[in-house]
């Protein structure tokens, strides 16, 4: 045979050889398909036992080498499974909670506090979310300690993401109490020595905000802010204790709005005086708080079956603290007096502190 021949013979050859290939690649792709597929109905087959609560089916894969621990990611599994089978009815110790936990916690160790993979708006929009996060903003207290049995870090923090305190303090009133934020302070949640990132803070509750979605958590519009909040660097404690104040959750004159205000009033008096203010408090409430008047002061509203104080005697106090030192009262003052609002304008005024000594004056005092 020739040189020619020799050449067009492997030539030849060698394109059958890689045109066999392909044709067993081609071949093979729908095996490889279908076994990634094959193998994901297994990991949802076991996971549906799991969610079930039935341990013996789940372990037959276990036992038979259907599933492989090491290649599950048993923390995003804990999530999925909590959300769906057991957020609706979650309220304080769940036994069946701590059994799944400690379960899949024995196949393969996982960190409750990681951000997990979450799906909002039925898995068409895709995003990160913390059981910390989403705990603070739908469950109680009683709840929240019982994960932290769990190891469930109370003061993790993440970057872009606000501290789960403020969803705390902000349903304070209404889903919890002063004894609850001293319960969580015993189980070692921190409250005020934590900072707050005001862009963050603004985007918390917006139905777009990618850091902060999730389909068991209400959304509301965005946090009103004070006017100066691009400026600031950082927010301390008792600054997000005034923005709570002057951001209703959603409900307006109810007896439970009522409540909430009276409580969180309480407890800014509270820690009035640990901290320095950011901004300028008493023109932030005002403002922001359209039933915080002097004609409303004293006033008894009846709502269906309850009677509630649109302006609280706690708020009251409060007001009239901040404004008693406050650097430029004349200016609040003339604020309300250009509205129109003479009563208020007039509150304001005797409010004053005198230019000599403002050591007699009662009520919490805020510098601004």
């Amino acid at each position: 045979m020739g040189r020619a021949s020799v050449l067009f013979a492997l030539l030849f050859n060698g394109a059958f050889v890689a045109l066999a290939a392909m044709f067993l690649l081609i071949i093979g792709a729908p095996d490889v398909r279908a076994q990634a597929q094959q193998a994901d109905q297994t990991q949802q087959a076991f996971k549906n036992f799991l969610a079930q609560g039935d341990y013996n089916n789940a372990n037959f894969y276990l036992q038979n080498g259907l599933i492989n621990p090491e290649q599950l990611d048993t923390g995003q599994m804990f999530y999925d499974i909590l959300h769906a089978q057991y957020w609706q009815t979650l309220n304080g110790p769940n036994q069946k909670v701590a059994v799944l936990h400690d379960y899949l916690g024995k196949l393969k160790a996982f960190d409750i506090n990681q951000e997990m993979t979450c799906d909002w708006r039925n898995g068409r929009v895709q995003s990160r979310c913390t059981l910390l996060n989403d705990l603070a903003a739908s469950k109680s207290a009683v709840t929240l300690a019982f994960f932290a049995d769990l190891r469930l870090d109370l003061n993790k923090t993440f970057p872009k993401r606000t501290a789960a305190t403020f969803d705390v303090i902000h349903r304070l009133g209404t889903s919890f109490s002063l004894a609850d934020i001293q319960m969580l302070s015993q189980k070692g949640m921190i409250f005020g020595d934590e900072v707050y990132e005001p862009v963050a803070l603004a985007a918390h509750y917006e139905i777009n905000n990618t850091v902060s979605l999730h389909r068991n958590v209400p959304r509301g519009q965005s946090l009103q802010m004070p006017d100066n909040y691009l400026s600031l660097n950082q927010l301390n404690f008792m600054d997000v204790l005034i923005v709570a104040l002057g951001n209703q959750q959603g409900y307006r004159q109810t007896s439970e709005a009522s409540a909430r205000d009276a409580l969180l009033c309480q407890y800014v008096t509270f820690v009035a005086a640990q901290m320095r203010p950011s901004f300028d408090y008493l023109g932030f409430v005002l403002l922001k708080r359209d039933t915080f008047r002097a004609a409303q002061i004293g006033e008894r509203v009846r709502a269906r079956n309850a009677i509630y104080e649109p302006f609280p005697p706690a708020c009251v106090s409060l007001i009239a603290g901040m404004a008693q030192n406050h650097a430029r009262i004349n200016d609040v003052m003339s604020l309300f007096a250009a509205r129109g609002d003479v009563e208020t304008a007039s509150w304001l005024l005797s409010l004053k502190a005198p230019a000599t000594a403002a050591t007699g004056a009662t009520g919490t005092t805020i510098n601004q």
